[in-house]
């Protein structure tokens, strides 16, 4: 029967069908009936005998028949081409509708009872899977509109509010020097965020162009480390290396400078006061591979999942040392340098990101 499926269902095969709409067992049944039925019409008219008194009362009654029975047959027909193909994608059709009216959660049952899964089942499935996906991604649109409005509205009110205190009179040196320390801090991270947000904006319409060049990867990963030596012994975090003196790439430096430290920095937040941080670097003939890994709060499967989508957080409690670009724009320099990341993860046992990329340009 698979064989013949194939023949009925051309092209390709999708692994989930196991029975199909256009179902080889009733089509050959009803290929047999129409010629037993064509069969008898054939014997009764060959046992009858024709004379003129009979001829066109016969003849009429033949077409009759014949008439007849191709109403049945048509009827028959229509209805199982109604209930196989037509009902189901109504159905189809009014969930599409309800989901372009901004209905997400609409789900569709399965078509068959008997738990097999046919063409119009696999539609099925991957039509929930879709409005699923377009439900994520709806939450995260209203979550990017409102993280997006609290991190510009915070920044803005502490320099409106320190500014205000350094117009007051009578103001020590000491008090001046604190206010204008807070408005520049807070510049700082104002135009960190909206750096970021230009990042992500010019990743996604594809106008970074990438500047690929030989250089020093370990030593590229060095002075990321030497950038975040303040932060590491603010935290006392044991930093383990695992690296080559030296391994030459091609790939942009500035680029996966970025990715770098993003990664660098998450696991700095994440990581307890002693913790432990490792860095491990892996060359093999065509690729290599950048692990950061620490000991910190780890994340759930869930967290896994979207860790990469903007303005995503993990964990609420470092939301307000963060904006969740970082993570989303890794994800896209990384792609762009044809390169993967890939994520292990553990809740209360820590997180590693594995970069891996060429070792040269194709």
């Amino acid at each position: 029967m698979n064989i013949i499926r194939k023949i009925f269902t051309p092209g390709k095969i999708d692994s989930r069908i196991n029975v199909s709409i256009l179902s080889p067992k009733s089509t050959i049944l009803n290929s047999i009936l129409i010629m037993l039925y064509s069969g008898i019409i054939l014997e009764i008219y060959d046992n009858i005998e024709f004379s003129p008194e009979n001829s066109y009362i016969l003849v009429g009654s033949i077409l009759t028949l014949i008439f007849i029975s191709s109403v049945c047959i048509a009827a028959l027909t229509s209805y199982l081409h109604y209930a196989n193909y037509t009902k189901p994608l109504l159905y189809l059709a009014n969930a599409a509708k309800e989901v372009s009216s901004g209905n997400y959660t609409i789900q569709l049952p399965p078509h068959r009872n008997d738990g097999k899964i046919d063409e119009i089942d696999a539609l099925y499935q991957d039509f929930n899977t879709m409005v699923e996906e377009l439900n994520s991604t709806e939450i995260l649109k209203s979550s990017f509109i409102s993280n997006i409005s609290h991190e510009l509205k915070t920044p803005i009110a502490v320099i409106s509010n320190y500014s205000t205190l350094l117009s007051k009179e009578n103001l020590s040196e000491e008090e001046k020097k604190e206010y204008i320390s807070k408005i520049k801090l807070t510049s700082s991270d104002l135009t960190n965020l909206i750096t970021n947000i230009l990042q992500i904006s010019k990743l996604d319409n594809h106008q970074i162009t990438v500047n690929n060049e030989c250089f020093d990867l370990s030593e590229e990963i060095v002075q990321c480390i030497l950038g975040f030596e303040l932060r590491l012994d603010e935290k006392d975090i044991d930093l383990q290396l695992d690296i080559p003196d030296s391994l030459s790439i091609e790939s942009d430096p500035g680029l996966l400078k970025i990715a770098i430290n993003n990664i660098l920095s998450n696991a700095i937040k994440f990581s307890e006061d002693k913790g432990q941080i490792t860095i491990t670097v892996n060359d093999d003939s065509d690729n290599v591979s950048i692990a950061v890994k620490d000991n910190g709060c780890g994340m759930t499967e869930y967290n896994i999942k979207h860790i990469f989508d903007k303005f995503y957080q993990a964990d609420t409690s470092h939301a307000t040392k963060g904006n969740g670009l970082g993570l989303a724009m890794v994800k896209q320099i990384i792609n762009l340098l044809n390169g993967t990341i890939n994520v292990n993860s553990k809740l209360n046992e820590g997180s590693e990101f594995i970069i891996t990329l060429p070792k040269k340009t194709s």
